[in-house]
């Protein structure tokens, strides 16, 4: 498996792909292997994954960008974009090695690692590779263009064409890519997600939190729940929200809670054990513009025993109806109503118990696992 990520940010898919390294890790398989960034190791072992594992990583600091930090002379924007230019190429060169030396059967390249890869893929074409498609957006935000042509996009599906297989998140993920020309013999759809409940431990008496776990960022839409607190408050003064997360949204977020007065309870921090929140919370939003099914946030919070409320986009519905929350339009008058409603509901214990109940019976890990082993065999064997 190759974990890389430029710009490093801890989310439910650098989650829960660790957790899968870790169960391989775990098992009589054969010889596993991670290579992974240092930057974004060092966001994952504070949250308990990968600990442990070092003889089964090889992990990699990219040498040219520390330039651009130390040394003032390289702060110059036009040397910066060299500097990140010779990290690119220094990953590629370092994905190239390893898999020389390792010989593997099959490698994973998940993130930006799929980029890295790319040139590995073309000198090798012997060596399996599987992809994963784990987000609607095929197009990220952060792609950028030449040319008005989305360069990470076109790179992701020529490699996706060239793999032996896809492993996509859901159906709707499938279709998509089949209707960008992926050949839909080689895509694979996931049985479903999950997470490591081992750390969600509701405790019995839930205090009146509300919490948002995510990136900060614009498709997260973490300001429809600012925007909400002002009306939750003057029905529920006691409530306390959480946002639990990094991102560019960050300063905007504090600006907003500041001006519209709501500081003393409304708390913004990352948080590298999120299940110590979510344990004690009541309700929890997830705000995604396209799609809340499967966040790895959402699963935790329900694991949790969280009531949910969430914007009625994709297939949220399979994770969020009547009996444990409810789905609203993205608009903070929405979120504000449908947070009041959970707290007037006399039945919201039981509706917390049901999102737990939920992801405990259909979301287990090793589902999930067994899955992915007999992906890796078969694009191993192509």
């Amino acid at each position: 498996m190759v974990m890389l990520c430029m710009q490093c940010t801890m989310g439910g898919a650098e989650k829960q792909y660790a957790r899968v390294f870790e169960m391989l890790s775990g098992t009589q398989t054969g010889k596993h292997h991670l290579l992974i960034n240092r930057a974004l190791l060092d966001l994952l072992l504070p949250a308990g994954l990968l600990s442990g594992l070092t003889p089964s990583l090889t992990i990699l600091d990219p040498p040219f960008r520390k330039l651009a930090l130390s040394n003032r002379f390289f702060r110059n924007r036009l040397f910066r974009l060299v500097l990140a230019a010779l990290d690119v190429f220094w990953y590629c060169w370092q994905c190239w090695k390893i898999i020389r030396d390792l010989h593997p059967d099959v490698v994973h390249p998940l993130l930006t690692g799929v980029y890295f890869c790319l040139p590995v893929m073309l000198i090798h074409p012997h060596v399996g590779f599987m992809l994963s498609a784990y987000s609607y957006q095929f197009e990220s935000y952060r792609d950028r263009r030449i040319f008005n042509i989305p360069i990470g996009a076109t790179l992701k599906r020529f490699a996706m064409q060239r793999c032996q297989l896809i492993d996509a998140l859901t159906g709707s993920i499938r279709e998509d890519l089949v209707s960008r020309g992926i050949d839909p013999g080689k895509v694979r759809v996931a049985p479903g997600p999950f997470t490591d409940f081992s750390l969600c431990q509701p405790v019995e008496s839930k205090r009146s939190w509300v919490v948002f776990l995510g990136r900060f960022v614009a498709i997260k839409n973490p300001l429809l729940l600012v925007h909400a607190i002002p009306r939750v408050l003057k029905q529920f003064p006691e409530t306390r929200f959480f946002f639990l997360g990094s991102g560019a949204l960050k300063r905007e977020l504090e600006t907003s809670i500041q001006s519209l007065g709501i500081s003393d309870c409304a708390t913004i921090r990352f948080e590298p054990d999120p299940a110590r929140i979510l344990n004690e919370s009541s309700i929890f939003v997830s705000l995604q513009s396209e799609e809340n099914y499967p966040s790895q946030s959402l699963l935790e919070a329900m694991a949790c025993a969280n009531a949910i409320v969430a914007t009625d986009v994709g297939e949220t519905w399979r994770l969020v109806d009547d009996s444990n929350g409810i789905r609203v339009p993205p608009n903070a008058e929405s979120v504000a109503g449908a947070i009041i409603q959970l707290f007037q509901n006399p039945n919201l214990g039981q509706m917390r118990n049901t999102s737990r109940q939920r992801v405990l019976e259909e979301f287990s890990a090793e589902r999930y696992f067994k899955y992915i082993l007999s992906a890796y065999r078969d694009a191993a064997g192509h």
